[in-house]
């Protein structure tokens, strides 16, 4: 898992994975991707699929709610239309028979994939704003089993991927400070659905990494002070290298092999 804040190169990065001899394959939940596209579309595939599919006409109609009724009449309602052009559906699609925008290949299930490719999904804040729509759907308000809902999709989702697929799995986050409710004080962990959800999420990556910027310098981090990291392809250490090169050499030197 790699996590950062918006403009510390975490998208940027995929394309190192080209240079450790696996090819890349980037399921997009927000537009930036075409800072990947000087990389050639055989060597690097990508999926775009929006958070969101609602019309205007949706949008008026929740302001609309939120204008006239009250909290919990809100959170009480019911979209009968939250099955329409489901995000959180449509994201396992794309999954279960990825189709390279770039190319217009398919390439089958991601279950299927060898350790010579990596399922690259950016960002999980998309993927959590699918997660609360398949819940809720267009309800304006949420209420607390609500959220607990959205933050088992993700927690499930993550389990899936990190424990049932063979290809190598690079999940981008954004970062977002929250309250560490086992050590106290506040860590910079991953930004997710809710505050009970962040903490877990390490627990499924061999490594946890923070990428920052200083300058004109991107760098990663498995060392930063206050931040909710984890290194076993890594060194625990300050100042390295924004590449995946050095995470798959670690891999291969531990017995990993890339195979179709």
């Amino acid at each position: 898992m790699l996590l950062g804040p918006t403009g510390t190169g975490k998208t940027t990065s995929i394309g190192t994975l080209v240079d450790s001899g696996i090819t890349p394959f980037g399921l997009f939940t927000e537009p930036g991707f075409e800072v990947l596209g000087d990389i050639p579309a055989t060597k690097l595939h990508w999926r775009y699929v929006p958070p969101l599919a609602e019309s205007l006409d949706r949008l008026i109609e929740k302001a609309t709610k939120i204008a006239s009724m009250t909290f919990k009449a809100q959170t009480e309602s019911y979209d009968a239309n939250r099955n329409k052009d489901n995000r959180w559906i449509a994201l396992m699609q794309a999954l279960n028979n990825y189709t390279c925008d770039r190319t217009g290949e398919s390439f089958g299930p991601v279950r299927e994939w060898g350790t010579n490719r990596a399922l690259v999904l950016d960002s999980l804040s998309g993927i959590g704003i699918m997660a609360m729509t398949m819940v809720v759907g267009s309800r304006p308000a949420k209420g607390p089993s609500d959220w607990g809902q959205g933050q088992d999709l993700i927690e499930e989702f993550t389990n899936w991927l990190t424990t049932t697929l063979r290809c190598h799995v690079v999940l981008i986050a954004h970062a977002e400070r929250e309250i560490d409710e086992v050590l106290g004080g506040s860590n910079i962990m991953a930004s997710t659905l809710g505050k009970k959800l962040a903490p877990k999420l390490p627990r499924f990556f061999s490594d946890v990494i923070l990428a920052q910027r200083q300058g004109t310098k991107f760098l990663w981090s498995t060392a930063a002070a206050g931040a909710d990291l984890k290194a076993r392809n890594l060194p625990v250490a300050d100042g390295l290298a924004p590449s995946f090169v050095q995470i798959i050499d670690s891999w291969k030197r531990r017995g990993g092999v890339i195979e179709s």
